[in-house]
């Protein structure tokens, strides 16, 4: 199946779903002529001290999978109104275009969080700088070409209750867990890439390290398989996401 999709139907649908589900959808930028959207809604009861989910995908414009599953749990309005939520559907839309895991630069903006060369990681840094003061769970939905299964990071130095279980059972709903024992250089379990340690990856640093640093939230990068039908990845996506939301997302006491 081809990675390229009609990015601008993308973003419409995101735009339409989240307007339904109660979001407010603004554009903080527009890189190579497409914008890059944020949908922000609130809890409605703040006596209850919402917690802040940050979601993210299409950073990597070959994986078209995880803005499908932000979509679709929109047009399911399945996201707990109990929280606080920062979605970012699109953060490389010229590279969904393309079919490329790059920008049209050639800058792979999941390794641009430690020099800032792109417009797209500016600009998404900017608005965290103006908007967002804490974070209590950060999930950036992926897929893995290399892959044969479901698997996940999880960045968990703080003391907070990990999901990882209610993850896996919702993943394995829709598809394999990945049984290789190291992935990208890290060790692997069960499809749970658990480091001791934040890594340092020389090549520029991704969303989650750049976030797990700013915010020290819960953090999961979540993989899936980009070789099996889509329809099942979407489904896996959107259920993991559910769960590591569901979850007791707790603050570091």
């Amino acid at each position: 199946m081809s990675n390229r999709v009609n990015v601008d139907q993308l973003l419409t649908d995101f735009h339409a779903a989240a307007q339904t589900a109660g979001f407010t959808v603004k554009s903080y930028a527009t890189v190579f002529a497409y914008p890059l959207l944020v949908a922000t809604r609130r809890a409605g009861d703040r006596a209850k001290a919402p917690k802040k989910v940050y979601l993210s995908s299409g950073i990597h414009g070959d994986e078209p999978a995880p803005p499908l599953a932000l979509i679709d749990l929109l047009n399911r309005d399945a996201l707990p109104h109990a929280h606080d939520y920062m979605l970012f559907p699109c953060m490389n839309p010229s590279g969904l275009a393309a079919g490329t895991r790059e920008n049209p630069h050639g800058i792979d903006l999941n390794r641009d969080f430690s020099d800032f060369q792109s417009d797209e990681i500016r600009a998404h840094r900017n608005w965290l700088d103006a908007h967002c003061s804490s974070l209590d769970l950060a999930i950036h939905l992926h897929e893995d070409w290399e892959a044969t299964g479901a698997y996940f990071y999880e960045l968990n130095f703080n003391g907070h209750r990990s999901r990882a279980d209610a993850i896996l059972a919702a993943a394995t709903k829709y598809l394999p867990i990945e049984t290789a024992t190291r992935i990208d250089g890290h060790r692997a379990r069960n499809g749970v890439i658990r480091p001791r340690s934040l890594p340092q990856v020389p090549e520029g640093n991704p969303e989650a390290i750049y976030l797990q640093k700013r915010y020290q939230a819960l953090n999961y990068t979540i993989e899936t398989p980009s070789a099996l039908p889509i329809s099942r990845r979407v489904a896996a996506l959107s259920a993991s996401a559910l769960a590591a939301i569901n979850g007791p997302v707790e603050r570091p006491r």
